[in-house]
């Protein structure tokens, strides 16, 4: 008889502790009220087999009646405890799990059976659409409550909303999810939708979640709006308002003006109308897409990375990569969602001269659309004197086309002046290589 037959053996004869359990030590009281039932077990199998229990005995923060120690787990369903003593006496998964996953997921975890947690995490990332249609809300309620807790599953979540948001937002379910977990969906950078869905299906949601307010809010009255205002409050400063077309705010937001702060809601009219207008309130950066991860920026998405390569090739729309000598400068300017810059496709040296080109060009735009009537394009008529390679860190476009870190921009050398003020204030900056495909 081998070493492998005698452990087998040993395994079995432990195994079978879970069904022949007449010299047990423990009696668990599982559920409540109706729904009670007490399961046995032995005390010296849960110490070695849970970490959860070895740490209730040896506190003694158990009860003791009688001969028998007394755990009482109201918050837990027999179903599932069965699944998880099951687990603990003989290392396998009881039945079919798809239904109580979650629920096992959260007692796993709770009685630290690390492996079950990572098993369990894993068998939900195997699940198909299916079950993600009918548990993604879910799931994603859950994980928002125990954040950094069940890493794969928050990936797993993120990875969702950031690539089909729909399996989630379409589900009836959705109606239903806590506040919290409706708060860092829409908190989310990498959220695959455009905001006035966003801000649509918050609408939606806020009604749903107050029973007296019906759909068709033509005949609200006052109380009703300040109902779902209420509601919807903690949610406003992460709808990305800004970055709506002037036609999605005109048709969604704006009708719905009373919902929002008063000085967002005076912002917003000042913004559509006067895009120059100093705005009071914080402009969001963009939501960003899986693809736009390539680029490693903070400031733009993938489609203005496309209009700059269609200028650089001159109608040849093609993406940049990065290089050692021809750069882009992205600025972002404080207090508003416009964008200036600037492309250099020689070196950047510190020989403190004018540097020849005839391919430069100097750029503005605004973050929420790219509308020709408000993008400036300004290439290099002075070939001569078309980049300034400062030797101390004033670095610029022509003799003050644009000069990054003076902060100031004004008509020389190239053909149309980017601003309509001579200074700026910076917000953020990036500077990328660029080399052809």
């Amino acid at each position: 008889m081998s070493c492998q037959t005698l452990s087998n053996k040993f395994l079995e004869d432990i195994n079978n502790l879970y069904d022949i359990t007449d010299d047990y030590n423990v009696k668990i009281q599982v559920g409540k009220d109706s729904e009670m039932e007490i399961f046995q077990a032995h005390s010296v199998i849960l110490r070695a087999r849970s970490k959860y229990f070895h740490s209730a005995f040896s506190s003694n923060l158990v009860k003791k009646e009688g001969d028998f120690y007394i755990f009482k787990k109201p918050n837990v369903t027999s179903i599932v405890f069965k699944i998880i003593l099951k687990y603990i006496y003989t290392g396998t998964i009881l039945g079919n799990i798809e239904n109580n996953i979650i629920e096992l997921l959260l007692v796993a975890n709770e009685m630290e059976l690390h492996e079950l947690v990572e098993y369990l995490q894993q068998c939900i990332i195997n699940f198909n659409n299916d079950w993600i249609e009918l548990n993604g809300v879910k799931l994603y309620d859950f994980i928002s409550h125990h954040k950094d807790v069940f890493p794969k599953l928050q990936e797993l979540c993120n990875n969702i909303m950031s690539q089909k948001p729909k399996l989630l937002i379409d589900s009836n379910e959705f109606w239903g999810l806590d506040d919290e977990a409706l708060l860092s969906m829409i908190q989310l950078d990498y959220l695959e939708m455009k905001e006035v869905e966003i801000w649509d299906n918050l609408i939606k949601w806020g009604i749903a979640k107050n029973s007296t307010l019906n759909s068709d809010m033509k005949t609200w009255s006052v109380k009703e709006y300040d109902i779902l205002k209420e509601t919807i409050s903690k949610f406003i400063q992460h709808i990305r308002f800004f970055q709506m077309t002037s036609q999605e705010y005109y048709c969604k937001v704006r009708p719905l003006s009373k919902l929002l702060p008063k000085e967002l809601e005076e912002d917003l009219l000042s913004h559509y109308i006067v895009p120059e207008y100093k705005l009071a309130t914080k402009v969001l950066l963009p939501r960003k897409t899986q693809n736009d991860k390539i680029f490693d920026s903070t400031i733009l998405t993938r489609k203005y990375f496309n209009l700059i390569s269609y200028w650089i090739d001159n109608g040849q729309e093609k993406l940049p990569k990065f290089t050692e000598r021809a750069t882009i400068v992205i600025i972002k300017l404080k207090d508003s969602n416009k964008i200036i810059g600037g492309y250099n496709p020689i070196i950047w040296s510190k020989n403190g001269s004018f540097r020849y080109s005839d391919k430069s060009f100097i750029f503005s735009f605004y973050l929420d659309t790219l509308d020709l009537n408000t993008i400036v394009l300004s290439r290099v008529v002075e070939y001569n004197r078309a980049i300034w390679d400062s030797d101390d860190n004033n670095h610029g476009f022509g003799y003050g086309d644009l000069y990054i870190f003076r902060k100031s921009c004004k008509l020389t050398h190239y053909s149309a002046k980017i601003l309509d003020s001579d200074h700026f204030e910076i917000d953020d900056y990036e500077v990328f290589q660029v080399i052809e495909k």
